[in-house]
């Protein structure tokens, strides 16, 4: 038992602690058969799932690097566009590690990849046309600077054959010529200038496609899964993540709980703080969050001050629990702005996802719960 646990790593809390009850019943000097022959079964079924999960972590990394070596074969020299990569592969690469962690960084890095290599296309197109505008460019104007150049050198003519003439009758079709000459500088000079405003205004058009195309390859780059502000799942995120973990639970036979929660009195936090201290608020709160929920929820803003919790592996009970502990977290854990306390409570409906089907009826319950919540004094949590 000593040797195996190193093996096993640290990221499975519940295994280690079994392990290390098993090890001290085996020590005692005459342990009861009945209770060890008990636990060793335990111990042997944990261990089976523990060396699967280590097995697809391997495979699930493997995977990683792959995506990751391909994307920067794709991806030009700029460094700006490893960023989201790089940032994937950190968080890919920080325990604990679980499959789940894995499995979202693989879809957001395929997800990122595609959208790059389609917007880099289109970039490098439009540089190209940039280039191709620039070249016609400075063709205009050496053209024009020829031009110029012609017609000086026609008038330096003019005049030394004027100061030859002799006779008016010499000197009239001189000053014809000339006249015909400025005139057709002239015209050039307008249809050049033409021509010139023209391809500036192309130029401009194509500078501001190519900066537009690198603003979506450093949002692709982003958490496209995520919400800018508080780091939590989007509404595309959760819609995979509850696909995701129903499935699982379906396989595993294991139940899947949500909770909506609504923070209180969110707009006299507005009005009162601003809105920027709003926004530190919700962070606070999803920061919170993340600290005291497990390793396998997850936590995804579902618009403005609405934030869905998914529950892995737990009944409508347990849930209820978990979100009653949150809130008692937040009580000890006040959000500072400019030294003053501000105090975040919320309410929270919780109801458990029967099927794939049942996803949005699910959402809609605990919509209504946390209503319900909110009518009873808020700061309350209500299974539905």
């Amino acid at each position: 038992m000593d040797n195996l646990l190193p093996a096993l790593g640290e990221e499975d809390a519940r295994l280690q602690e079994m392990a290390a009850d098993l090890s001290g019943l085996l020590r005692s000097p005459l342990p009861r058969t009945g209770p060890l022959q008990a636990r060793l079964a335990d111990f042997s079924h944990r261990l089976s799932f523990a060396a699967q999960d280590q097995g697809a972590l391997r495979t699930s990394l493997l995977a990683l690097l792959r995506l990751t070596f391909e994307n920067i074969a794709a991806l030009s020299l700029d460094d700006e566009w490893l960023h989201g990569q790089i940032e994937a592969l950190v968080a890919a690469s920080t325990p604990p590690l679980n499959l789940r962690r894995l499995d979202e960084i693989e879809i957001r890095l395929k997800d990122v990849i595609y959208k790059q290599t389609d917007a880099k296309e289109h970039m490098l197109q439009a540089q190209a046309q940039l280039r191709e505008l620039l070249a016609t460019f400075i063709e205009r104007l050496a053209r024009m600077d020829e031009s110029s150049s012609s017609y000086h050198q026609q008038l330096e003519q003019y005049a030394e054959r004027i100061s030859q003439a002799t006779r008016p009758q010499e000197i009239a079709p001189l000053l014809q010529e000339v006249i015909e000459a400025t005139q057709a500088m002239a015209l050039n000079s307008r249809i050049v200038h033409g021509e010139l405003h023209e391809l500036r205004i192309r130029v401009e058009e194509r500078h501001a496609e190519v900066e537009q195309l690198r603003q979506e390859l450093d949002r692709a780059s982003a958490l496209a899964r995520h919400d800018a502000l508080t780091g939590s799942l989007n509404r595309k995120g959760l819609d995979e993540a509850l696909a995701r973990e129903m499935a699982r639970a379906q396989r595993q036979g294991s139940p899947l709980c949500l909770a909506l929660l609504d923070i209180d009195n969110f707009k006299a936090i507005n009005d009162r703080l601003g809105h920027a201290a709003g926004d530190e608020a919700l962070a606070h709160l999803a920061q919170v969050t993340r600290q005291v929920l497990r390793p396998q929820d997850q936590l995804a803003r579902y618009g403005g001050e609405e934030f869905v919790i998914v529950l892995p592996d737990t009944t409508p009970d347990a849930a209820g629990d978990i979100m009653r502990r949150l809130q008692r977290e937040l009580t000890t854990r006040y959000f500072l702005k400019d030294g003053e306390r501000v105090l975040i409570t919320f309410s929270a409906g919780v109801t458990r996802v029967q099927d794939e089907a049942d996803m949005q009826d699910a959402l809609r319950r605990a919509d209504d719960a946390m209503y319900l919540a909110k009518r009873s004094g808020k700061n309350r949590v209500i299974t539905a």
